[in-house]
């Protein structure tokens, strides 16, 4: 008879096969030296096991501890954070192997193994990364099942011993979801840094959104309250970009005096809206933002943010005080008839909105003050400018390398680019020619689900444009890269990646055909589908609300 304290072979048989298949589960996020000790250790407990090998005396385990602690200092720069503290997890769960050897150790591999199975949702909130979770949960209680029953009960009674058990949980946990209320964390956990991901910066050189422009990842989901409004107006903000160093665009931080305080959603108007004329009827909308770990937020023209975790800054850009580190849902309102500042401009506000570095890009200043001699009024100056870039320039994301003097560059010889280079040369004839001018970065257009009619905005939705400040009009949208190529703004990109006559027909995606296989989009759009519904009502559930009776409430997911 066995004794009580000794590892049934089935239960090791169980441990094994759990790391191995965690390991794989969550192969992304394990740095290769981890994943190359594990494979060491799990074979040196098999030797273990077959007698061959002696358990690792005290030096050398201190010796394997102390090798993990270093290769996470030296990979990971620090030992705080998530991804070293995961590592860390991972590292115990490894070692300790290699020094069980009763069942009560056993026992200790197995708490650590529900925190294994569980980190992977701290890297993802994906449908997958939920079903590897229940996958991973359901082999650590597996273990813990095999562990408490006779050896000759055979290898895969355990399974079946492990599956009921989670199976009997069902109703109890499903019940806690809908009734529990939803608690922030009991502690701070520092957010993870080395996921790539990807979207717009606050400074904007040529080619940065060129880059995105390859890049099918979604960016951002939206659901419209009612009809939507045309393509052609969904041009969604995130960062107004009002310096220019001579080559790039970059953003100034928030304005900083007393009476420029960024109104909270929710929260009592700010004396400086008093300048914004929300005309028409509003458009409603739920956005559910993808991690970006930046804090700013994208929404449309003269947004009203509805949750007080979202700030609306002066420039009519929205933020948050921390970081979107996880899909994270907000609800705004956006007026797309406006006025904003109509009647005039501070004087430190049109210094600003004017200013230009040295004496850089000679050329594209001598080409602004002849064409604003030529024109009668600013708006005829802004047309004799989008009829140059109409006549005699290409858009694609393929532009050639500029050197210093990127302006002059782009306008004079290569006449090839991006949206970014038409936006930020456009800005920069306006402020030669002493008219107030800015760039905007942010999404346009997107791709609606054809069933769901949600909107996806993707990395090459990515777009930059331009405001321009006029008397009795105040700060006016000018796109022109819609002068150069209007289908970008009229059509989608997935769109236009799957034509012939595509803009971007010398893109990387173009070749892929995305928008060319039929199945392949249909199987896509299906997916999508799914984690939409899981992000909005799994993820971002909340009891029903009777304010707002068909958006989920605001809350990371």
């Amino acid at each position: 008879m066995q004794p009580s304290w000794q590892i049934p072979r089935p239960a090791l048989f169980w441990l094994l096969a759990t790391q191995v298949i965690l390991a794989a589960l969550q192969f992304a996020q394990l740095p290769l030296w981890l994943l190359l000790a594990g494979a060491l250790v799990l074979g040196w407990r098999v030797q273990i096991y077959r007698g061959r090998w002696r358990y690792p005396g005290s030096l050398a385990k201190a010796a394997l501890v102390a090798t993990c602690g270093g290769a996470i200092l030296v990979d990971y720069g620090r030992i705080y954070g998530l991804e070293p503290m995961v590592a860390l997890l991972w590292s115990g769960f490894i070692l300790k192997l290699l020094e069980m050897h009763e069942r009560r150790d056993a026992l200790i591999l197995v708490a650590l193994g529900y925190f294994v199975a569980a980190s992977h949702c701290l890297f993802y909130q994906t449908p997958a990364a939920a079903a590897a979770m229940v996958a991973g949960t359901l082999l650590v209680t597996v273990v813990l099942a095999a562990l408490f029953r006779r050896p000759d009960d055979g290898l895969w009674r355990p399974l079946g011993t492990a599956t009921l058990l989670l199976l009997e949980a069902v109703p109890l946990m499903l019940l806690l979801f809908l009734v529990m209320p939803r608690l922030g964390s009991l502690w701070t956990v520092p957010t993870p840094t080395a996921q790539g991901v990807m979207g717009i910066d606050d400074q904007l050189s040529p080619g940065d959104l060129g880059q995105l422009g390859i890049s099918d990842a979604i960016a951002f989901r939206v659901e419209f309250e009612g009809q939507p409004p045309p393509r052609n107006q969904l041009y969604w903000r995130g960062l107004v970009l009002s310096r220019f160093d001579g080559r790039g665009w970059n953003r100034i931080e928030p304005w900083g005096q007393k009476d420029s305080q960024p109104r909270r959603g929710g929260g009592a108007p700010q004396p400086w809206e008093s300048r914004i004329e929300r005309l028409g009827e509003a458009l409603r909308y739920q956005t559910i933002i993808e991690p970006t770990g930046k804090p700013w937020l994208f929404a449309l023209a003269t947004p009203l943010p509805e949750d007080p975790e979202v700030l609306l800054q002066r420039d009519l850009t929205l933020n948050r005080e921390q970081p979107v580190t996880a899909r994270w849902s907000y609800r705004v309102r956006s007026w797309p008839e406006y006025r904003v500042a109509a009647e005039s401009l501070s004087a430190t506000r049109r210094a600003l909105e004017t200013a230009l570095p040295g004496n850089g890009n000679p050329r594209a200043r001598e080409l602004a003050s002849r064409l604003r001699g030529q024109a009668q009024s600013a708006t005829d100056f802004i047309d004799l400018v989008l009829a140059r870039y109409r006549e005699a320039y290409i858009y694609s994301l393929q532009a050639p390398t500029l050197g210093r003097d990127a302006i002059d560059e782009f306008l004079f010889d290569t006449r090839k680019g991006f949206c970014e280079h038409f936006a930020g040369s456009f800005a920069f004839l306006m402020r030669a020619a002493g008219i107030p001018a800015r760039v905007v970065v942010g999404y346009q257009g997107g791709e609606y689900h054809p069933s769901a009619g949600y909107l996806i905005l993707r990395q090459y939705d990515a777009h930059a444009w331009a405001e321009v400040w006029l008397q009795d009009r105040g700060w006016v949208r000018v796109d022109p890269t819609a002068a150069v190529a209007p289908e970008r703004i009229e059509t989608s990109v997935s769109e236009l990646l799957g034509t012939e006559r595509s803009v971007l027909a010398d893109s990387p995606l173009a070749t892929g055909g995305l928008g060319g296989a039929s199945w392949f989009s249909r199987f896509r759009l299906r997916l999508d589908y799914y984690d939409y519904l899981w992000a909005k009502w799994v993820l971002g559930y909340e009891p029903v609300s009777y304010t707002h009776l068909t958006l989920p409430t605001n809350r990371e997911v």
